[in-house]
């Protein structure tokens, strides 16, 4: 028997056996019950002495084994692509296993997220190195990122990988796989307060994490495609033993030779997840341990008039320069959550969190390249050929829910705190092992911490069965605080940081006008919290007779308004949302060629604005249709000048926003064989330049058609469940275009020109997956 509690009308995780004995005497089940009872020896008190039935007091809630569901979800969707929905008053997008687990040879944790409404992503490898995404307009510094409801973003500098166009990124940090995901979500504007996310003005990316099934499954898989892609891996799902537990357990190893000259890139991931039910499966434990690591030449944003000449693969010779990187991301989980009666539910995590990225960047001295006169790349500030840049953060902390039920209302109490210390260093050396002296070759070598608290309250309240009401508040703390030791941009060395306190209330809205037709929205305000960036130009005008000055950049504000409707029957689902947010102290940010900086600042106010329309259809006989069209537009509202020359005018238009996305596909199911076809369609964007400003210029709009098939084939093979081969195909049409572009002034002249950032040329992968 298998067993939930139902806790409202929420969803918590995927079903799961409270209890199984296992019969019989197979390889199978002698496996599993060694493994499961290894397991138990090594967590005592966590299993119940004895098998409990699964027999559970009748509160008329639920109980499930896997995460709490934050934002009232109902599962995720099915099929290749993502129909807007609704949660708490907010637009949301959801992708589930089936989109996930048959496109990991041509698709990444990152790309994967264009196949939701709205939402625009680019990357230089299959791998999903260096990605750059938008949602509705928002840069991926704007979004927050949770993976199994916890934060995954970087605390110091924003986004998924260190910041979506600083160039002191890290550009190979891989932080989730798809492989270890179970599904995806997308939250459209502020979340409600319950959500860990941090820095999500503009929207969160939720993962799911992948957990253990309740029966026992093992599986490996390999796969080739284009520009010498590979992958290989195995899996193994233990199902529940005697002790109630459960195991899953993943590793996989990608490679490619990228489709950009002289940039192969190859990584591993290693994954598992442990969860364990107690009191008759009333509680359970839970433990998640991924480990992800990426090495490999980094492509170099080349000079538009290069890749003109030479054609959109062309990278610099590596007998001129090349930049060899390595990126490790560790995330480990504890989770515990248990009903304590009909009217109380308690969600406990505690989680570790490890980033290390290291660079090494050659230059020829006796090489310095040119283009129209004007020098292309500069040598090191001290004439070294090699630059080490490395990047370390190490973050701790712990999220507590109060799930308070009556009847079919909840109200919820929590809170969050992290605590993350960061080294940052970049060294010029004679030699790859010349050692790093600080205050001699460095250009800059320094450590920090910063502080995340977070204390809220909502509740989930009903009305008549057809009106949901969700009103909430948090307070959030940061405390962030640096010291750089004395370096070549740092001649005194020095200290500074400063602390924020900022509410924000929410207030979210539904109601069912009928059984198929419900309308809803949401007001909200939210604050982004200044990068490590910010803080870089105080120390930098440190002297030895004068401390650095304080820190003036201030918090990004937004006010966020949606409105929204959603249709849903047995074949059709349609959606529309309006949305409307008015930015104070923008954020925007300046590269500095002179010292390889970045440095962070408030740029006046904006205003976002747009339109998502999304539908489906299933007429039957398998077949499904969808299609999706957002329009956006994000201008500044004010008058702005910053220090390094650049101003806009209200009116001006944000960069890197597309005037529209939109997809169109159709999905087929016959017997065995599962295909897609779908178009994928970017409006064009504006370029911005290095002091952060718009330019005049755009990047034209393009289009990519995509397909995808997985064909079951009948085995008889004894011990093999299924096999599975899936055929991608990405950018069939082989579309050229300019996915990212930045202007560039010359140093030597009048003028500029853009680095740029080509589209993946046509890409076809097959992968084969045998199931025991």
């Amino acid at each position: 028997m298998y067993t939930t509690l139902r806790c409202a009308n929420e969803t918590w995780g995927v079903e799961m056996p409270a209890t199984t004995i296992f019969a019989g005497r197979s390889p199978r089940g002698l496996f599993r019950t060694a493994l499961m009872g290894a397991l138990a020896t090594a967590f005592p008190g966590l299993a119940d002495a004895q098998a409990q039935p699964a027999v559970v007091a009748d509160h008329g809630k639920v109980v499930k084994i896997t995460s709490v569901s934050k934002t009232g979800k109902k599962g995720l969707a099915k099929g290749q692509a993502a129909v807007m929905g609704e949660a708490h008053g907010a637009p949301v997008a959801r992708l589930g296993a089936e989109a996930l687990h048959h496109n990991e040879m041509s698709q990444n944790a990152q790309t994967i997220l264009n196949r939701m409404p709205g939402v625009n992503v680019t990357s230089t490898n299959p791998l999903g190195t260096r990605p750059h995404i938008s949602v509705r307009g928002f840069s991926g510094t704007q979004l927050g990122y949770t993976y199994d409801g916890l934060p995954i973003g970087d605390l110091f500098s924003g986004g998924l990988t260190g910041g979506n166009y600083n160039y002191a990124s890290l550009y190979n940090l891989v932080p989730v796989t798809l492989g270890e995901s179970s599904g995806i979500s997308v939250i459209y504007g502020p979340a409600e307060p319950a959500v860990n996310t941090i820095g999500g003005i503009g929207g969160t990316v939720e993962y799911a994490p992948r957990l253990p099934t309740k029966t026992f499954s093992a599986s490996v898989f390999g796969g080739i495609g284009s520009f010498d892609t590979r992958s290989y891996g195995a899996e193994v799902n233990t199902g529940a033993s005697q002790h109630g537990g459960a195991l899953y357990l993943r590793a996989a190893h990608h490679s490619t030779g990228n489709y950009l000259q002289n940039s192969p890139d190859r990584g591993n991931s290693f994954y598992g997840a442990y969860v364990l039910p107690s009191r008759g499966g009333r509680s359970q434990f839970s433990a998640i341990l991924l480990y992800n690591n990426n090495s490999g030449y980094i492509p170099a944003r080349m000079p538009a008039p290069l890749l003109a000449l030479y054609g959109p693969d062309y990278q610099w010779p590596q007998s001129f320069t090349y930049s060899y990187g390595q990126a490790t991301h560790e995330m480990a989980i504890l989770g515990y959550k248990t009903d304590m009666n009909r009217y109380i539910l308690l969600d406990t995590k505690a989680f570790y969190a490890y980033t290390r990225s290291d660079q090494l960047t050659y230059q020829n001295p006796a090489v310095t390249p040119t283009y129209d006169g004007n020098i292309t790349y500069f040598p090191f500030g001290n004439g070294a050929p090699y630059d080490r840049y490395i990047y370390v953060t190490r973050t701790a902390g712990l999220s507590e829910a109060v799930n308070l039920l009556f009847g079919s209302d909840k109200v919820t109490f929590g809170g969050f705190g992290a605590a993350s210390i960061y080294h940052s260093s970049q060294f010029w050396l004679a030699s790859p092992g010349a050692a790093s002296i600080p205050s001699q070759n460095d250009a800059w070598d320094e450590h920090a911490y910063r502080i995340y608290g977070k204390i809220y309250a909502q509740a989930e309240l009903h009305f008549l069965g057809a009106l949901t009401i969700v009103p909430g508040v948090k307070e959030e703390y940061v405390d962030t605080a640096i010291n750089d030791i004395p370096g070549k941009y740092y001649p005194v060395g020095a200290s500074s940081g400063n602390a924020y306190t900022k509410p924000s209330p929410y207030l979210g809205a539904s109601f069912r006008v009928t059984r198929h037709l419900k309308v809803y929205g949401n007001a909200a305000q939210a604050y982004k919290f200044p990068n490590i960036s910010a803080y870089y130009s105080a120390d930098s005008f440190a002297t030895s007779t004068s401390p650095p000055p304080g820190i003036t950049v201030v918090p990004e504000k937004v006010t966020s308004y949606q409105l929204g409707v959603a249709f849903h029957t047995r074949r059709t689902a349609l959606g529309a949302a309006l949305y409307r947010q008015n930015f104070v102290h923008t954020f925007s940010s300046v590269y500095d060629v002179t010292n390889g900086l970045t440095y962070e600042y408030n740029y006046g106010a904006s205003r976002y604005t747009g339109l998502n329309l999304t539908g489906s259809y299933e007429p039957g006989y398998g077949l499904k249709v969808y299609g999706s069209w957002s329009v956006q537009s994000a201008h500044y509202t004010s008058n702005a000048t910053n220090s390094f020359g650049s101003s806009v005018k209200a009116g001006d238009p944000k960069q890197y926003t597309p005037h529209y996305l939109a997809n169109i596909g159709i999905e087929d199911r016959v017997a065995r064989l599962t295909s897609a076809l779908w178009v994928d369609f970017v409006g064009s964007q504006v370029i911005g330049t290095l002091a952060g400003g718009p330019t005049s210029s755009s990047m034209p709009a393009y289009h990519t058609v995509n397909a995808s098939f997985t064909y079951t084939l009948p085995v008889h093979a004894p011990g093999i469940k299924s096999l599975q081969a899936a055929l991608n195909f990405t950018n069939i049409l082989n579309s050229h275009a300019y996915v990212y572009e930045k202007q560039f002034s010359y140093p030597n002249g009048p003028g500029s020109y853009n680095e740029a950032e080509p589209m993946m040329p046509r890409f076809v992968g097959v992968e084969l997956k045998a199931t025991f």
